[in-house]
């Protein structure tokens, strides 16, 4: 790894943790998956007819888009805008906790699906639905066999911690889990601090 001279800060995203670069490569993957893609299916694959009815598919797949879409951009945005995360499997080079990797450890590839399930219902097209299952059975083997082992090799105790914590695709599926399950533990490793022992404890005081 390139180092930069003594006098000079590399430029990383721990330089500025807060500033965003705009990086057309990991808007392109969302965008073709969940976009260009389902589209095209929709377009030139439609029906048959799902068994609901427009008023009921209608508002579920709008709910489904914006969860995906807010899912999916926050996870780009934490993980490729504000720090130099390459492409193609490659871990981070800071960890991320925070927003809707709080809440499960895959937000991309679910937000994904949501929005690829979204469109299944807004365009009326099953063959969506085969293309979203898919998009889902590939990133469950990545995260698996990728993902996951070189981020345990690169933040090791850490992930672990925080693999614990979180579940990987459905909030809410361990007994303790997200920034609640996080909070609690550090609370609890606070509260397990020794406190002063009783030679330090002042006596009771002589009139």
């Amino acid at each position: 790894m390139n180092r930069a001279p003594a006098n000079q800060a590399p430029v990383t995203a721990s330089t500025n943790p807060g500033r965003r670069r705009l990086r057309p490569g990991p808007l392109l993957i969302p965008v073709t998956v969940a976009g260009i893609v389902p589209t095209a299916l929709g377009w030139w694959l439609p029906g048959p007819q799902l068994p609901l009815s427009r008023a009921l598919s209608l508002p579920i797949g709008v709910l489904l888009v914006l969860l995906g879409g807010w899912m999916t951009v926050d996870a780009v945005d934490r993980v490729y805008l504000r720090q130099p995360t390459p492409l193609g499997d490659r871990p981070p080079e800071h960890l991320v906790r925070s927003g809707w990797y709080g809440v499960i450890r895959n937000p991309m590839a679910a937000g994904m699906t949501l929005v690829l399930a979204a469109e299944t219902l807004l365009w009326s097209a099953p063959v969506i639905a085969l293309w979203a299952a898919f998009v889902l059975a590939v990133s469950w083997t990545t995260a698996r066999r990728i993902e996951e082992p070189g981020l345990s090799e690169t933040f090791g105790a850490e992930y672990a911690a925080y693999r614990r914590a979180v579940p990987a695709w459905i909030p809410g599926t361990r007994a303790g889990t997200g920034r609640r399950a996080l909070s609690r533990r550090r609370n609890a490793r606070e509260e397990q601090q020794p406190g002063p022992t009783r030679e330090q404890q002042p006596g009771p005081t002589k009139e």
